[in-house]
């Protein structure tokens, strides 16, 4: 497998949800072939597209959100050379300007069926100019460019639909022992960027503890830590909350690991204007994965080198995951993938074996498959959260329960027959969900 080119296309910085980034992406490109801002703005997206950029903040735009908005702030101000951090550069009078252009009805949305679940198509018209960008397969592939009916770009690569990357079919095949190794082979400079995209996700995630962003999830429960209420402690332990001694209720690190989790989820989908390190082509997937063996690292003293490759593995099985489930899915992938890929770097940091490692996969599988995506939103730092938790809890029981001897349910210890199955159940059992979804976004939930 060419690690270089997984880790170069999966892990990688994003501003803001990837969906809306996608759609100001795409609308990005397109503006470059415009001598003059364009009058009006059409969206053509898939369902997942549509689903996930509907109701999640846009970096730096004053608490907007949406694919309209996300498309005109790309049209308007957005550098398509920055790929999902095009709208790092946004000031107030651009958010402005694409408000208006929004609020007069100019920027129209759709969904378009038999594309790729990665489709971002962003039409933009000035008269004499008619110029099409589709953004498709990945995040930050464009993919094909037309200018008044001409193609004047088309991506060289050979990806198409929903067919894989060489680097993914690998991956799809892999065994565990096979992640397992590939992160220990990962060479300096893979291991320096690693590190680099866990300070990344550490600092947005301070943000959210230090003040209450979104939902204010992880603040409110870093405030829980921080005071040691113990309202919950025994009799004879019993104080004042606030006032508790730290060896008598302290905050423990699976408390830590779910606060600053879903910290960091609160501030990125709020839309703060600050990058976090994503993970197949996520970045609630990239705090996932990442957050809880970074932290998991300081607690236990681990060296750098030792961190970097539990996060080598955590990326590897989360995209050994999205390999068999597709990019964007019914399910929460943070949850079912990048939960997975934070057990099994725990469990690593833990010095337990490969075989632990592939037991805490399953058992975030048992625990969080039937969790449903029904788009990005403030609500997602609850689910993330959640997944960063049941990792730490199934990283636990790997290590020092008497673990799966046979399938539970769909469930098997074997990674590569619960892959198969967690497929499965998201192309087949999970098909009529997302259009519910859909449904129901799309008339209001009252």
């Amino acid at each position: 497998m060419d690690i270089a080119a997984f880790f170069a296309a999966e892990v990688k910085p994003a501003l803001g949800c990837t969906e809306p980034g996608a759609v100001a992406l795409a609308a990005a490109t397109a503006a470059r072939h415009l001598p003059a801002p364009p009058e009006r703005i059409h969206l053509r997206l898939s369902a997942n597209i549509y689903k996930n950029g509907q109701s999640v903040g846009i970096p730096g735009a004053q608490g907007l959100r949406g694919n309209m908005l996300a498309s005109a702030l790309g049209a308007l101000a957005g550098d398509a050379d920055m790929g999902l951090q095009a709208l790092a550069a946004v000031t107030a009078d651009d958010v402005a300007a694409a408000r208006a252009l929004t609020e007069r009805g100019a920027v129209t949305q759709e969904i378009v069926q038999d594309v790729p679940t990665v489709y971002a198509e962003a039409e933009l018209y000035r008269p004499g100019h008619l110029v099409v960008a589709v953004v498709a397969g990945r995040h930050d592939r464009v993919a094909e460019v037309r200018h008044n009916g001409q193609v004047v770009y088309r991506a060289e690569d050979a990806l198409g639909g929903d067919s894989l990357p060489p680097y993914m079919a690998d991956l799809q095949r892999a065994a565990f022992d096979d992640l397992w190794n590939w992160a220990d082979g990962i060479d300096a400079n893979l291991a320096r960027d690693l590190l680099r995209g866990a300070e990344m996700n550490l600092a947005v995630a301070e943000q959210g503890l230090a003040n209450p962003w979104g939902l204010a999830v992880g603040h409110t429960l870093g405030m829980a830590l921080r005071g040691g209420d113990c309202r919950n402690a025994s009799s004879s332990d019993a104080r004042a909350p606030g006032s508790c001694a730290p060896d008598a209720c302290g905050p423990d690190i699976s408390a830590r690991v779910k606060a600053t989790t879903a910290a960091a989820a609160d501030v990125r989908m709020a839309g703060a204007n600050q990058p976090v390190m994503s993970s197949a082509g996520s970045g609630n997937h990239g705090l996932t994965a990442i957050i809880p063996p970074a932290l998991a690292a300081r607690a236990w003293g681990r060296s750098d080198a030792e961190l970097a490759r539990a996060l080598a593995l955590s990326h590897l099985v989360t995209g050994a995951v999205k390999a068999r489930t597709g990019r964007l899915t019914p399910l929460c992938g943070c949850a079912v993938a990048a939960g997975a890929g934070a057990a099994a770097a725990l469990v690593r940091l833990a010095d337990g074996t490969p075989a632990q490692a592939e037991q805490a996969v399953a058992l975030v599988f048992s625990s969080v498959m039937g969790m449903i995506c029904d788009g990005a939103k403030g609500g997602c730092a609850l689910k993330v959260g959640t997944a960063a938790a049941e990792a730490w809890s199934a990283a636990q029981l790997a290590l020092h329960g008497p673990g799966m001897t046979g399938a539970e349910g769909i469930v098997s210890p074997d990674f590569r027959a619960s892959l198969r199955s967690l497929g499965e159940v998201s192309s087949l059992g999970f098909a009529a969900v997302d259009v519910a979804i859909i449904r129901l976004l799309e008339r209001g939930v009252q």
